[in-house]
């Protein structure tokens, strides 16, 4: 079989991280840990480890994309397989992997999110296919926050089940939620600021509102219980906030007024977007929107 290395990059102290080695190590050849400032516990307790192998990165990095590119290169091996320090590996998809590797070129692997205490199977968070295993030279990692990679070559979709699924520890908390979601906004507000691009309160009303409709109606995360509702409010808030950092960035200096009106205007165009069964009224009100 072609060997894999794994590259997990690792902040602070994960607590999933030691589980998500341990369900790898007889998968791979070696775990590269990306240090981006893990804690000195950690790191002692890596180094005990002899597949392991921590290579520490100095610089500031506020999201993985940033330096996705970059780390698979640490890599020695043809194969790769991105790991984040909060994703399990199950031993039925050690297995698909093992099978199918040498015939693929890069595989989408079905991910179990698991938030607030809940696995979320609808909201559009099932299943959540990521690019996980692939050959080096077949993906290129592009550098904007919560992008898919480009790929060539041949590819493997994974069945969506859940033993085939990477287990996704994924915000255990609103605590967690919010502090992820503050520093992924105002990153996303610098890059549009720093590209002098124009972006309006009535952008940020039609990427909240697709946001929630989709997720909580069209998605039906309803069926997540209040978890649901909780995540597709979340979700659509995350939006105000990247136009909030982005208006503080430009001294608080709109392009446009605030038009309350439109924001409900754009609510209803989205929630008959997002319809399935639409009326011969909504399709009259449609039009007139």
């Amino acid at each position: 079989m072609e060997k894999i290395s794994a590259v997990i990059v690792a902040k602070n102290h994960p607590p999933f991280l030691l589980k998500v080695i341990e369900s790898v190590e007889d998968l791979v050849q070696n775990i590269i840990v990306v240090d981006i400032g893990i804690s000195e516990q950690l790191a002692e307790q890596l180094k005990n480890n002899k597949k392991v192998k921590l290579i520490k990165l100095e610089e500031d990095v506020p999201y993985v994309e940033r330096i996705r590119e970059k780390t698979k290169d640490f890599a020695k091996t043809d194969y790769v397989f991105f790991l984040d320090p909060d994703e399990v590996v199950t031993p039925k998809l050690k297995t698909i992997i093992r099978s199918h590797l040498l015939s693929y070129d890069y595989f989408k692997i079905p991910r179990k999110n698991i938030i607030l205490g809940r696995w979320i199977k609808f909201s559009r968070w099932w299943p959540d296919y990521q690019i996980r295993v692939f050959k080096k030279s077949k993906v290129v990692w592009p550098k904007i926050i919560h992008r898919q990679p480009k790929v060539t070559g041949r590819g493997f979709e994974v069945e969506a089940k859940e033993e085939f699924a990477l287990v996704h520890h994924n915000y255990k908390d609103l605590d967690e939620y919010l502090e992820k979601a503050r520093r992924y906004a105002k990153y996303e507000a610098k890059e549009l600021f720093e590209e002098k691009r124009i972006y309006t309160f009535s952008d940020t009303i039609k990427k909240a509102l697709n946001e929630f409709v989709s997720r909580y109606f069209a998605g039906q995360g309803y069926k997540d219980g209040i978890q649901g509702f909780v995540l597709a409010f979340l979700q659509m808030f995350y939006y105000f906030l990247v136009y909030f950092y982005f208006l503080e960035m430009n001294s608080f200096k709109a392009e446009n007024k605030v038009n309350e009106e439109e924001f409900f205007r754009k609510g209803l165009k989205e929630v008959l977007f997002w319809k399935k069964k639409k009326t011969l009224m909504d399709r009259l009100i449609k039009k007139v929107l």
